[in-house]
């Protein structure tokens, strides 16, 4: 299959999305304490990232004084995955729609499990290390299912289904 234009739609949307995600990040810590508008937007961010995370302050890395807008895990999930985002056209090619082995999904989420679950059960309890790391290869491994899978769907919504090759 060549490469479509909307596969490098696709691809620079979510790109785009990454970085405004990491840059969330980021500003909310930057803009934190601040008595105008810039306080008033980190106050929005942190809002916004507590949705999705726990944000503890003993669990997240800081900048300038203030905690990112995400814990370490988080922290480590997103910019991992932005940098899989990044690296992924040099690894693959965006007309390649297959996804690779689950098993590259299951021991990522298995090591992150086994961290979670012994902290849980006050066996070993995790750290930023281990939280970062776990986080790290999660995040980007993500990249190389959701950037396929995503141009998957428009190859075969926008795709006649007489063209579409059988297997």
């Amino acid at each position: 299959m060549e490469i479509k234009r909307y596969q490098k739609v696709i691809y620079f949307i979510i790109l785009a999305i990454s970085v405004l995600w990491c840059c969330g990040i980021l500003l909310a810590p930057i803009w934190a304490g601040d008595n105008g508008i810039k306080g008033q937007i980190s106050d929005g961010i942190y809002s916004f990232y507590s949705k999705s995370c726990h944000q503890l302050d003993s669990r997240s890395h800081h900048l300038f004084g203030h905690k990112l807008g995400v814990c370490s895990r988080c922290t480590s999930i997103y910019f991992a995955f932005l940098l899989g985002v990044i690296i992924y056209p040099f690894l693959r090619k965006l007309s390649n729609i297959d996804l690779p082995s689950l098993l590259w999904l299951f021991i990522p989420v298995g090591l992150m499990v086994v961290d979670v679950g012994l902290d849980l059960l006050d066996v070993q309890k995790n750290t930023f290390l281990t939280r970062d790391l776990t986080g790290g290869i999660i995040g980007v491994v993500l990249p190389f299912f959701i950037i396929p899978g995503t141009i998957r769907v428009f190859y075969e919504y926008f795709t006649p289904p007489d063209v579409i090759p059988k297997k």
